[in-house]
């Protein structure tokens, strides 16, 4: 008896279809400038690392080496040496020293605070640069789809003619019709043919356009995407509140606390700096043939230990300029702020405004379907009797291509003005 053997076989989505998750899923993981964000997080946070490991000092490991032409004391003659004195003209110095500003006007604790606000500007931007590709993929996606039923209506509207052109010209041939309403059908069926080319070009374009922002080789098709048109919004006073919550004003406000943290630094220039600073060093050497302990090797220990104060009265109005020119990258920090919350508000006015224009061009164009789909009835009667003439079959058959053409466009513009809706309250990602 032979067990039964199941082989599950995974098909990469780029071969049979992709979803709109998929999609985005995939960007995120692939994007490059996602990556490049994460890696500034990381550079904020070591730099935060940075300047606090600066306020407690370093610690240097000492070594040289030096031949001398006279001979040179291993250690600083003194009055009270009642020792010998070892001098030596090769002396070998190895030690290590201790340095930590004690006071530098507060320059470390602003410069700390500055880090830190670039920590969490990097933290927001993060945010925001996976709000754009997400909005990005969303767009690609909704105009692969509206190619896509575009392609279908137009090969309708050219299967319709070929239909409509053999017809006559099997009409022609008995004599029933004129050789020019063969011209003019075959004409507009080469136009038609020639748009459906055109619109089948965009479409793999935008393909290819949606595979590159995902970092794949191509995209074979895409999952077609419910658009619920009864979606009501409300009034721009009822997304206010929320647009002040966006990652774009907490980047600004941060901003700004950053540069009034950089001109507080500035201003440590106008006062003293103190240093802390330990030295221990050992010296050592041979002493000199002119030492009467000529040829022993000797060593000596030397540390100390000082406070330095250094404070600089007057630089030619540097200091000045310095302080100046942080203030003016403070005033221009809050000037950003504003702006970009008047922008945002410009922003969301456009996006209200675009949903509720595709929602009434939908409504048009599902009206205007309907009457042109009869009209061509008509006329296709009209024409078949005698009545008309075949420019007007031809128009009523571009005006019902038209109408769907423009229903296609409403349908997918609104659901792209819903999702800009979200990309501005940065809600597109959730």
């Amino acid at each position: 008896m032979f067990g039964k053997v199941c082989l599950a076989l995974v098909v990469p989505f780029y071969l049979y279809g992709l979803s709109l998750d998929e999609a985005i899923s995939t960007a995120l993981k692939n994007s490059v400038e996602l990556k490049k964000s994460s890696l500034n997080k990381d550079v904020a946070k070591n730099d935060l690392k940075e300047k606090r490991s600066a306020n407690y000092g370093r610690v240097d490991l000492l070594a040289s080496y030096t031949h001398y032409n006279i001979p040179r004391t291993l250690a600083p003659v003194v009055p009270s040496g009642t020792s010998p004195i070892d001098t030596t003209e090769d002396l070998l110095s190895v030690g290590v020293n201790y340095s930590v500003d004690i006071f530098n006007g507060f320059a470390d604790i602003s410069s700390i605070k500055a880090s830190e606000l670039q920590k969490n500007i990097a933290k927001n931007l993060n945010i925001l640069t996976k709000e754009q590709i997400v909005y990005n993929v969303k767009t690609f996606y909704l105009n692969i789809l509206s190619l896509k039923e575009q392609v279908k209506a137009q090969q309708n509207y050219v299967n319709a003619l070929k239909k409509l052109n053999d017809d006559i010209s099997y009409k022609v041939k008995l004599g029933r019709l004129s050789k020019l309403d063969e011209l003019k059908s075959l004409s507009e069926l080469n136009h038609a043919i020639s748009k459906l080319y055109e619109i089948k070009t965009n479409e793999k374009n935008m393909r290819e356009s949606l595979a590159t922002l995902l970092m794949i080789d191509e995209i074979k098709d895409v999952e077609p995407l419910y658009v619920d048109m009864t979606k009501q919004y409300a009034d721009i006073k009822d997304y206010e509140d929320e647009l002040l919550k966006t990652k774009r004003v907490e980047v600004d406000r941060l901003k700004v606390e950053q540069q009034k943290a950089l001109r507080d630094k500035t201003k440590s220039v106008y006062y003293p700096k103190v240093t802390f600073n330990a030295n221990y060093v050992q010296n050592s050497g041979e002493n000199d043939d002119d030492n009467k302990n000529a040829g022993d090797y000797n060593s000596e220990d030397v540390w100390q230990v000082g406070v330095s104060l250094k404070w600089n009265i007057f630089d030619f109005g540097k200091k000045h300029s310095m302080l100046q020119k942080s203030k003016i990258a403070y005033l221009q920090s809050n000037l950003d702020k504003d702006k970009t919350k008047r922008e945002l508000k410009q922003l969301l006015v456009e996006a209200l405004n675009k949903i509720d224009l595709n929602r009434v061009k939908y409504e048009s164009a599902k009206s205007d379907v309907e009457l042109t789909k009869e009209t061509q009835k008509i006329e296709q009667i009209r024409y078949d009797n005698g009545v008309s003439k075949i420019d007007d079959l031809l128009v009523a058959k571009a005006k019902f291509l038209l109408a769907e053409s423009a229903l296609i466009d409403a349908k997918y513009k609104y659901q792209n003005g819903i999702d800009y809706l979200k990309y501005i309250l940065e809600k597109g990602s959730k």
